[in-house]
């Protein structure tokens, strides 16, 4: 201890030489406070010895002159034996920070300094005093006592030297002023022995309880060390420590683990009943928790679900035995950590795989899964399904109109109408789109299916309110029964698939079963398609004219051009059969693309005043780039782009009206003619002329038919005719075949007129003799019989 010198000199000198000057600041602390602990932790014994040794002393010295003098100096013994006492209960909690640590140090060596001359001078004035029967006994008491205290204050050198020299010094000048006999020198000797070897004796013993007590310290410090890493990692990590005894009961939780438990302490619980108290109920991760623990096995990650605070967590277990104790049982110890997270991305990332982002249906790659466990489950079992395939019919033409926000809404609530219509085991899947379809399971029963199919076309057909719009659509549905219409299962797909094309061919929103000639229907088409390819190379297509002729002049003004196909086998196909399958693939636009460069060279040759007029699908339209096809066809051919009239149908402005009249707007720019063609039929609105200056638009020759058969369609061509006049838009009547038509067209002021009454779909070559005649002529025109019927034509 630092104090003045030279005493401070001395002090430095014990400590280097016991080891307390070698250690670190902190580690110093920590030694003294054990020092001062050690030193303290005697005086309750020493002082409990100290009443009886000083009765003996005072009884021996009874009758003797220096009687009150021993009596003085015993109870000033006692006195300091009582104040070590009151120190020891002072500071029995001594702490390494603890202030005033040094002033007990302090107070300790003065302690020991006194008791020190107070056992010399003890010594000094009984010896002497004492008669010969007496002495022995008051020299064992009194050496007795010289030695247990200073054993006593061993722990802490300084005290002890205090101690042992003051004690020493103190007997050897009292009996040096003593008369000297025998009994004196016999005394001074062990005295001086008591001088030379006592203080060495006690260094080390100073020395190896330092030793001891730095082992000690350094061994806290790396506990100390470890645990405030370890409450540090706690704190931020989401594993939480645990461990228990041999028996199971923790010895230590960590602070967030033992307040999720509501564990008020960290030990005498056990550990499985505090988790089984925790987990929900039927949970089964516990069972393995358990079954590890009686076996005395490790276990890792074991997940158990938990309720923490009303709230659902899982949690991951894990643990292993330690060192087997002194019974022979090992206890625990392990972690846990909250996964609750990781089960929610998990489940997440579950159902990413398997269900629809949007609807929460099974997807097409689950709903492939179920239906192969279904075609397994018959070639076992025998045990038949149903499948339905959906379609929703005018449902892009919401999502176009309304945006794609109010169409996956719409799509939501079909989904939810759907799964409200079919048991709970059946599958329910959005395949992509607007496409749904169903699996009923062990039911192959066509009249089941078909009232499902009933229910679920009645309940999609329902009105939807959603934000504000009151929205209507259709579902068609096709239906194929297992094993009758399949047994693989990409057979049942496409024998459910041709019921559901049947059902929109029908008409929509009707459902139909599958029947064999639907798959002989689809081979057909599977062939005429690969010869639909071998007959562009082999130019098995050729194009036929139709005039459209000039109410007023009777003339020619414009030339539609019809597409024809010359099979080889099969002789001339009409374009009825092969248009709709060549719209199914992108045929629809190399064949597109081909009349329109057929039809311009052509019209290159004719009379400038002239037209030529080209039907394009809406699927070519759409899938190609339209504007420039028409541009490099007007290049390649030198057309002037006012004589080709572009004729289109009121069904491609549903597709994206937008888009599509920008397309028309680019096309007015080369200088073509815009035509809407079967005006009247189909989704026929007043609004799309609004939207986009149409230069003309063709009456269907439905109309045309009805003439002579009621009031009803002349009332409707009257309106037509009108409506173009006031708009600005010529009217073509299509489909004239009678004298008694043409007068009624031309009484409304019709300004095209088309049909059989003028002329058949003829061959290039017979084109330019017509360009001369006059159709209006009536002694040109030819009767033809009332049963004539339908003329074909083409859409490029």
């Amino acid at each position: 201890m630092p104090l003045d010198n030279p005493v401070g000199s001395v002090c430095a000198a014990i400590d280097r030489y016991v080891g307390l000057s070698d250690m670190a600041p902190a580690q110093r602390r920590r030694a003294m406070a054990a020092q001062v602990s050690a030193a303290l932790n005697l005086v309750p014994v020493t002082a409990a010895a100290a009443v009886p040794a000083a009765a003996l002393l005072l009884f021996s010295a009874w009758g003797n002159a220096r009687f009150s003098i021993v009596a003085g100096l015993l109870t000033v013994f006692v006195l300091l034996q009582l104040a070590a006492t009151r120190l020891w209960w002072q500071r029995r909690h001594v702490r390494e920070a603890e202030p005033g640590l040094r002033g007990a140090v302090r107070q300790l060596c003065a302690i020991a300094t006194l008791l020190g001359l107070n056992w010399g001078v003890l010594l000094a004035v009984m010896v002497p005093a004492t008669d010969t029967q007496m002495l022995v006994i008051v020299a064992a008491i009194l050496t007795a006592g010289m030695l247990i205290v200073g054993f006593v204050f061993a722990a802490m050198a300084q005290a002890m030297l205090s101690f042992i020299a003051a004690s020493g010094i103190a007997a050897l000048t009292g009996l040096a002023l003593q008369p000297v006999d025998q009994a004196i020198g016999s005394t001074m000797a062990l005295v001086v022995l008591y001088l030379v070897f006592m203080p060495w004796v006690g260094l080390q013993m100073a020395r190896v309880f330092m030793a001891g007590i730095g082992g000690e310290v350094r061994q806290k410090e790396i506990a100390d060390l470890n645990h405030r890493l370890l409450s540090g990692y706690e704190e931020t990590a989401s594993e939480w420590f645990w461990e228990t005894d041999e028996s199971g009961r923790t010895v230590r939780v960590s602070p967030r683990l033992r307040q999720r438990l509501s564990l008020p302490s960290d030990a005498g619980v056990p550990l499985f009943r505090l988790l089984s108290q925790a987990a929900v109920p039927g949970d089964t991760g516990i069972d393995a928790i358990r079954a590890a623990m009686n076996e005395r096995k490790p276990f890792h990650g074991a997940e158990v679900a938990v309720s923490v605070a009303g709230e659902v967590r899982w949690w991951r277990v894990s643990g292993k035995p330690t060192s087997i104790d002194s019974h022979g049982a090992p206890g625990f110890v392990g972690t846990v950590s909250d996964v609750t997270a990781e089960k929610a991305t998990e489940s997440k990332i579950i159902q990413l795989a398997h269900r629809d982002t949007l609807t929460g249906l099974y997807n097409r790659a689950s709903f492939t899964e179920r239906l192969e466990a279904s075609v397994r489950t018959l070639e076992r079992y025998g045990t038949p399904f149903s499948l339905l395939f959906l379609d929703l019919d005018k449902f892009k033409l919401v999502n176009d109109t309304y945006g794609h926000p109010i169409g996956d809404k719409l799509l939501l609530e079909v989904a939810n109408r759907v799964l409200e219509a079919v048991r709970s085991e059946d599958c329910v899947a959005r395949l992509g789109g607007d496409e749904f379809a169903i699996i009923i399971e062990r039911s192959n029963d066509a009249v089941f299916a078909a009232k499902l199919a009933s229910r679920l076309i009645a309940r999609v057909l329902e009105p939807y309110h959603i934000e504000g719009e009151t929205l209507w659509i259709g579902v068609s549905v096709g239906i194929a029964l297992a094993p009758q219409h399949g047994t693989r299962p990409e057979q049942i797909l496409r024998n459910a698939d041709l019921a559901l094309y049947r059902a929109k061919e029908d008409g929509r929103g009707v459902f139909r079963y599958f029947e064999a000639q639907m798959d002989f229907a689809q081979r057909e088409r599977r062939i005429l398609e690969q010869e639909m390819h071998q007959a562009l190379e082999e130019e098995e297509f050729r194009l036929c004219y139709q005039p459209m002729i000039s109410a007023d002049s009777g003339y020619i003004c414009c030339m539609e051009a019809l597409i024809r196909w010359d099979h080889p086998i099969r002789g001339e196909i009409s374009p009825g059969e092969f248009i709709s399958i060549a719209e199914q693939s992108n045929l629809i636009v190399e064949i597109g693309k081909w009349t329109l460069l057929t039809a311009c060279r052509a019209a290159a040759d004719w009379p400038d005043n002239v037209c030529v007029s080209v039907n394009v699908a809406a699927t070519h339209f759409m899938r190609s780039d339209i504007v420039a096809d028409v541009a490099a066809v007007l290049e390649a051919t030198g057309l002037d782009g006012r004589r080709l009239e572009i004729e289109i149908t009121e069904g491609l402005l549903i597709e994206d009206s937008e888009d599509v009249i920008n397309r028309l707007a680019a096309l007015k720019r080369l200088g073509c003619a815009i035509v809407m063609d079967d005006f009247g039929t189909g989704y026929s609105s007043l609004s799309y002329l609004l939207k986009f200056p149409f230069d003309r638009l063709k009456i269907d020759q439905s109309f045309i038919a009805d003439i002579g058969r009621g009031a009803s369609a002349r009332a409707i061509l009257m309106a037509i005719a009108s409506l173009g006049e006031n708009l600005g838009i010529k009217i073509t009547a299509e489909g004239v075949e009678t004298r008694e038509q043409l007068s009624f067209l031309q009484d409304i002021a019709c300004d095209q007129l088309q049909g059989y009454l003028f002329s058949q779909p003829v061959p290039h070559a017979d084109v330019a003799p017509m360009m001369l005649r006059n159709f209006i002529d009536t002694s040109a025109l030819v009767a033809l019989p009332q049963d004539e019927t339908a003329r074909t034509r083409s859409t490029g």
